[in-house]
């Protein structure tokens, strides 16, 4: 018959499994990658997020220019549209609000945007203004659009452009 302590000595050796300790530490490292995956992963949601708002609100900038652009141009032909339109008419069309005598704005909601189109006489140090739109040369357009992100940080992306007044040779 085997004493007692030859009988503990040879259980040690037959052990194969693991301690309760190692599975704790096991588990406790384990719990740290995933809480770090998990914190990686709504950061690119985020970041996929924040890139999207930024295109949309870069496109819905340059849309708001290029239209301004659009009335800016002067057709030789006649037409409805043009420069003298851009200084007279289009600020009542578009419902601007005068700020000074050489600057306007309108400003719009368009889903979670808000988009703010200044037209304001180039350089503005000069002496032409609205109240004689025939003697403006330049305007500059400046739009901003501003939104609130996911995390409620206030973003914008604002473009500026300067229309001439363009003289046609008949």
């Amino acid at each position: 018959m085997k004493n007692l302590t030859s009988i503990a000595v040879d259980m040690d050796q037959d052990q194969k499994g693991f301690t309760l300790i190692e599975v704790v530490v096991s588990m406790v490292i384990l719990s740290v990658g995933i809480f770090g995956l998990i914190k990686t992963a709504s950061s690119v949601i985020y970041h996929q997020d924040n890139s999207r708002l930024i295109t949309e609100a870069t496109l819905k900038t340059t849309n708001k220019i290029e239209n301004t652009k659009r009335y800016g141009a002067n057709e030789p032909t006649g037409g409805a549209y043009g420069f003298n339109y851009l200084t007279t008419d289009y600020l009542t069309d578009e419902v601007f609000a005068e700020i000074t005598d050489q600057n306007y704005r309108k400003i719009e909601t368009d889903g979670d945007f808000t988009i703010t189109t200044n037209l304001q006489v180039y350089p503005s140090s000069s002496s032409e203004n609205f109240d004689d739109p025939t003697s403006i040369h330049m305007l500059e357009v400046v739009v901003t659009t501003v939104w609130t992100d996911s995390r409620g940080q206030s973003k914008n992306v604002e473009m500026a452009s300067v229309l001439h007044r363009r003289q046609f040779i008949e």
